[in-house]
């Protein structure tokens, strides 16, 4: 199931429901119809907090809606282009994300080498990552970050452009939203498992990267601001997911796709259950949870030194998750001194 929370006609009262082909239901509307009511389907939350038994209900709802679109009245339900999609979870109480992707740590490393560093230094630093990289692929530490839950971002929304940084950047990912925990009875441990899956779109300000991680604090600035954490459109079930580390994935930026980047996210070295088996062998994530897997190698501005510029629209695609849609704002407020190089397209908006 694709699961939706969403207004129509320009309301501002959000519904939650599902979409079937490209037609969007309220699970309000189908309990009327259906004669079937659970207050499980009430928003997201209820959802994810009664899960399984949520998620029971809303197949028996999706069944009912297959069954019987055709004797509905149009007004029941909605074309994808009517509605407009919020964030698939949109308070979430906590967001993680892991570097599961050597591959674009070697890639954005270089980047960094080539914009922090000068002369002799750069090609020695390119070999010491290198090294360093090739033995981490695979290992028993799986480091994270924790990231702003209350920086949340959804389809179509406008980004936010700090001040401080000239190099803003999308990072896409495939985002672990987590569902229920259960005990078993034969060793008493605890299981945690998968609500589904959402594209995760980790906005970052490259050029305050570095001084973050300096401080052996994990990003602040440089990943913090506001609206920095893209989600969406749908929570996407797992049995729609058979295959979570074999997905095809593009970024298109721009018009006439002035940066288009292709990747998969078969370069993970870790399946989304060991993600979220790591975390919870720390603490019990509570429901809602969502877990980045890390960037998609080659997907990002940093792995290939390509950047963004004001009025970009980005369309991050994720396959069986749909396309994340947002904007780069097309104004400005003026920029600080960037620690890189200043970027000529932006010559207008610096002090």
């Amino acid at each position: 199931m694709k699961l939706v929370t969403f207004s129509v006609h320009h309301s501002k009262m959000e519904q939650f429901g599902i979409v079937i082909d490209n037609y969007v239901f309220s699970f309000e509307k189908l309990q009327l119809l259906s004669d079937y009511f659970t207050p499980l389907l009430k928003n997201v939350s209820s959802y994810l907090q009664g899960l399984p038994e949520s998620e029971q209900h809303a197949r028996k709802l999706y069944t009912y809606a297959q069954n019987n679109f055709s004797e509905m009245n149009k007004e029941v339900y909605y074309n994808l282009e009517e509605i407009k999609l919020y964030p698939p979870i949109p308070n979430p109480p906590a967001v993680f994300d892991f570097g599961l992707s050597p591959k674009h740590l070697l890639h954005s490393g270089y980047t960094l080498i080539e914009h922090e560093l000068k002369g002799i230094i750069r090609p020695i630093m390119r070999k010491v990552l290198s090294r360093a990289l090739r033995k981490t692929t695979r290992d028993s530490s799986m480091p994270y970050y924790k990231c702003n839950h209350l920086s949340i971002s959804g389809p179509s929304d406008t980004l936010v452009w700090p001040s401080y940084t000239s190099y803003l950047d999308v990072e896409p990912e495939l985002g672990i939203v987590i569902g229920h925990s259960e005990t078993t009875q034969l060793n008493d441990e605890k299981k945690t498992f998968i609500a589904g899956y959402v594209i995760l779109n980790d906005v970052s300000a490259r050029d305050v990267q570095l001084p973050d991680f300096r401080t052996l604090c994990g990003p602040a600035r440089s990943k913090d601001f506001d609206k920095s954490i893209g989600i969406g459109p749908y929570l996407v079930t797992p049995d729609e997911i058979d295959h979570p580390l074999s997905l095809d994935v593009s970024v298109q930026i721009g018009e006439s796709k002035r940066l288009s980047w292709k990747g998969s996210t078969s370069d993970y070295v870790a399946d989304p259950q060991e993600a979220v088996d790591y975390l919870s062998a720390i603490f019990t994530p509570p429901a809602g949870t969502i877990i980045g897997m890390g960037t998609i190698p080659g997907c990002c501005g940093l792995d290939n030194n390509q950047w963004l510029i004001p009025g970009d629209a980005v369309k991050i695609s994720i396959q069986g998750l749909g396309t994340l849609k947002q904007f780069v704002p097309s104004e400005l407020t003026s920029l600080e001194t960037s620690r890189w190089r200043a970027r000529k397209e932006l010559k207008a908006y610096y002090k």
